[in-house]
């Protein structure tokens, strides 16, 4: 019920007043009735009261009640011409199809915009026969003249408001459309915002995973060897205590290094065929594994290029000297102009990849490879070692 009776202020305030000034111009001819009769039209003014008031709240309900509301207003005016005030029926009718323009839409408003100019035309009809006795002869074609132009004058009335109003309400619904488009602009990019932050964390993570995640895992191997070589062979454990050594200033470079990365003015890095080479140097001192290495880059590599293949080959090595049992691993880097490939294969024991979830290393290395629009493949099975591929296309990059 609350939502078929419901009601709205005048949206917009100039045409309310406007409204106002054109109903005050129709009770000044009252006035001067008074003047000039010696009495006041009380019914003519009540009826332009009315008419006042009820444009304060306009129905946004059910079609019925608008229906209803117009219907009331149109017979206002009606009861006007039965009293005889045809000299305020244009401006009355104009009213009505002003508040109509906020009540319906553009078929409902043309057909109160009809009604009132047919209505209006029988009023203008009535007045003639009930004048046309009274005009001279003469003076008819005149007469006739008068009223023809009344009624052009009229509907040009009406379709000048129609257009002035409906321009209007476009206006206004632009202006929410914009300012509803400009909120969810803003709550867009607070998402991005908020997305991009997340994206940074997950780079940080990953970053801070690769990079002391390796070192930490070679300083733990060092370390139980020396625990378990202390008791037999003193010499021998403090030579891992010395890599251990080494390692955690590498751990600590490595910290400083992330940190750097995070600053604007961060220091170029080394070549990557360096990069690779103290990565493959660590791995073999702490493990003892045989690891050999080919690479052969062809092309400049961008630096989120350079980087990346830095973190998949420490990655690699990583998930090797952790898991894989191996002795001999192979990494083959070839660079074309169009794009750069990366092999790391080992001969351990490999694993299940149906079975076995996926760890957070191996996640971090998809992430990489698809931010840059690559291929990332893996092939492994249990007792036949593990072989990782890397396609990273150049074109696109530099673009």
């Amino acid at each position: 019920m609350i939502s078929i009776l419901k009601f709205q202020p005048n949206p917009i305030r100039l045409l309310l007043y406007t409204e106002w000034v054109m109903l005050a111009s129709c009770a000044s001819l009252a006035v001067m009735e008074l003047l000039d009769l010696g009495y006041l039209p009380v019914q003519h003014i009540l009826i332009l009261a009315l008419l006042g008031l009820m444009g304060l709240r306009l129905p946004s309900g059910s079609t019925s009640v608008k229906v209803l509301y117009t219907t009331i207003e149109v017979g206002l005016v009606f009861y006007g011409t039965v009293l005889g005030y045809l000299h305020i029926l244009p401006t009355l009718y104009l009213i009505v199809v002003i508040r109509s323009c906020f009540i319906f839409e553009l078929p409902g408003r043309w057909i109160v915009a009809s009604l009132s100019f047919i209505l209006f035309t029988l009023h203008q009809v009535q007045y003639v026969k009930s004048i046309t006795p009274l005009v001279m002869p003469e003076g008819l074609h005149r007469f006739w003249m008068h009223q023809l132009s009344e009624l052009l004058m009229f509907a040009l009335g009406l379709l000048f408001v129609m257009q002035f109003v409906n321009t209007l309400i476009a206006e206004r619904r632009m202006q929410q459309q914009l300012a509803l488009a400009h909120e969810q602009l803003r709550e867009y990019a607070l998402q991005i915002e908020d997305y991009a932050a997340v994206q940074e964390r997950n780079r940080i993570a990953r970053d801070i995973h690769d990079s002391l995640g390796q070192a930490l895992t070679a300083l733990n191997i060092q370390l139980q060897t020396a625990a378990k070589l202390w008791q037999v062979n003193p010499e021998q454990a403090k030579s891992f205590l010395k890599q251990a050594q080494r390692l955690g200033e590498t751990a600590i470079k490595e910290v400083r290094q992330s940190v750097s990365a995070l600053r604007v003015d961060a220091p170029e890095e080394k070549p990557l065929a360096a990069e690779i080479a103290s990565l493959v140097e660590d791995c073999r001192q702490a493990t003892g594994i045989s690891i050999s290495t080919r690479i052969n880059l062809g092309a400049t590599l961008p630096p989120p290029v350079v980087k990346t293949l830095y973190r998949l080959v420490q990655e690699a090595l990583t998930n090797i000297c952790k898991h894989a049992q191996a002795t001999e691993v192979q990494i083959q880097l070839d660079a074309t102009p169009e794009q750069v490939s990366l092999t790391v294969e080992d001969n351990g024991r490999g694993f299940n990849c149906d079975s076995k979830t996926t760890g957070f290393g191996l996640q971090g290395m998809r992430e990489r490879v698809a931010a840059l629009q690559g291929n990332f493949e893996l092939k492994t099975e249990p007792g036949a070692g593990c072989r990782i591929t890397v396609e990273l296309p150049l074109i696109q990059v530099a673009k």
